[in-house]
């Protein structure tokens, strides 16, 4: 039946132009309302922020195995299958049966691969925590001697430093007494606190483990549950071009970790061969934490050859000399070869934005975010740079950004430098194309 002519009809409100100038305002409204409470209860809402992540760290760590685990359990899902299939009555049963070794077979994988690493780490810290230690006393013997040997000098630095011992062996003791005594309790607070967050994340791993199992077993439901939601909610374009999003960051995340991984792992190896070659001490412990301090892009090689080097200093200086150049010249291969021919142009992220992801990620949450916060970026910067593109073609506007660098200042023909790309729009500044 035909609706009477000015009779009120809740769809004719919704689609007038108060309706929707009522819901802007009313959205904007409530955006600087959440955004007044977040900047004025900031300390609240971090606090909510650091809570809500610890409790879903078992979550993220089994995803983060999930993720990394992927390939074995492929494989292995591929090759079982073909080789039980013709065995088994049903192709059900067979993929099943596939899917139940694959998984044993990836969850062995990382339990030896992390067996082996703490086998391989342990005694190597404990041989240079008891050497350094048997070093200590000769250190002290070699320091008062040359202490001794200084009074008679002319050395006004050792002489000094021998003037004002007794102060400084009183101010030692009246440190002791006054401050490390009275926070003897705090000090066993904060060990027990350790203790603590210790068997917490040992619990988290083992729950870990478990979401991990789920999720190797279950991605392609959960894939597929997300394309029917989005399908549902979008339309056939806005939904494909969500899962062109889901691709890409697919493929940035997978390439730019994996690719991480191998080449952190070539550089371990690498570092132990050569410290054994240059007979430098405790190399299977520095070359395993130059390994993984080296799958952080930019600072990692800073992070992990920095307190090796300070450790090497006190056992022999010389071998810490030796390890920096080392350091120096296995860096270099691996910025200019080794690294770009394993991870090729995955992330295509300038050097500054590579340190502006690893700064804002690992602020926000932690090492994981120093690792994930690059290809992450990497993905942002991608869809920004289409949109600007996208935009520009509408208006038929150059996109290659060299046209639009100004080197004037030098005294420099861009064409000569950068060829005939750098010529439509001179020094002047964009115009649109003519035809």
């Amino acid at each position: 039946m035909a609706r009477e002519p000015g009779k009120f009809s809740i769809k004719t409100w919704r689609n007038g132009e108060y309706f929707k100038v009522g819901s802007t305002i009313f959205l904007v409204g409530l955006a600087l309302i959440i955004c007044s409470h977040f900047i004025t209860h900031f300390s609240v809402v971090r606090d909510a922020w650091n809570n809500i992540n610890s409790i879903l760290m078992p979550f993220y760590i089994g995803m983060i195995m999930a993720y990394l685990l992927c390939p074995i359990y492929n494989m292995m899902v591929r090759w079982v299958y073909k080789l039980i299939k013709p065995k088994t009555k049903t192709a059900r049963k067979a993929f099943r049966l596939s899917r139940v070794a694959a998984t044993v077979i990836a969850i062995v994988v990382m339990v030896a691969v992390l067996v082996g690493f703490i086998m391989l780490i342990i005694p190597s810290l404990y041989d240079s925590i008891v050497s350094l230690v048997d070093r200590l006393p000769a250190y002290f013997r070699q320091t008062e001697e040359l202490i001794e040997n200084g009074e008679s000098s002319d050395n006004q630095v050792i002489q000094y430093i021998a003037n004002n011992m007794d102060e400084f062996e009183k101010r030692v003791m009246t440190l002791f007494q006054e401050k490390v005594l009275p926070a003897s309790s705090e000090i066993v607070t904060f060990i027990s606190s350790r203790v603590v967050s210790t068997i917490k994340g040992v619990a988290n791993f083992f729950i870990a483990m478990i979401i991990c199992v789920y999720v190797l077993n279950s991605k392609e439901k959960f894939i597929a549950q997300g394309r029917k939601l989005i399908l549902a909610v979008f339309s056939e374009d806005r939904a494909e071009k969500l899962f062109e999003l889901g691709r890409l960051t697919n493929t940035t995340f997978g390439g730019f970790i994996s690719g991480k991984v191998i080449d952190s792992l070539i550089i371990g190896i690498l570092c132990y061969i050569l410290m054994r070659i240059l007979a430098i001490p405790m190399a299977e412990l520095i070359s395993v934490i130059i390994g993984i301090t080296n799958i952080i892009p930019f600072f990692g090689p800073i992070i992990g050859a920095v307190p090796s080097a300070l450790l090497l200093v006190i056992i022999s200086p010389v071998a810490a000399l030796k390890f920096i150049i080392l350091t120096l010249a296995l860096q270099t291969v691996d910025g200019n070869i080794i690294g770009p021919k394993i991870l090729g142009k995955t992330t295509r992220l300038a050097s500054f934005w590579v340190m502006f992801a690893i700064i804002v990620g690992g602020g926000l949450f932690g090492f994981p975010g120093m690792i994930l916060g690059v290809p992450l970026f990497a993905v942002i910067y991608t869809y920004c740079s289409r949109g600007v593109n996208n935009s520009l073609k509408k208006k038929e506007i150059e996109t290659n950004t060299i046209t639009y660098e100004d080197f004037s200042k030098y005294g420099i023909d861009k064409s000569e430098v950068f060829g005939k790309a750098a010529e439509p729009y001179g020094i002047e500044g964009p115009e649109k194309k003519t035809e």
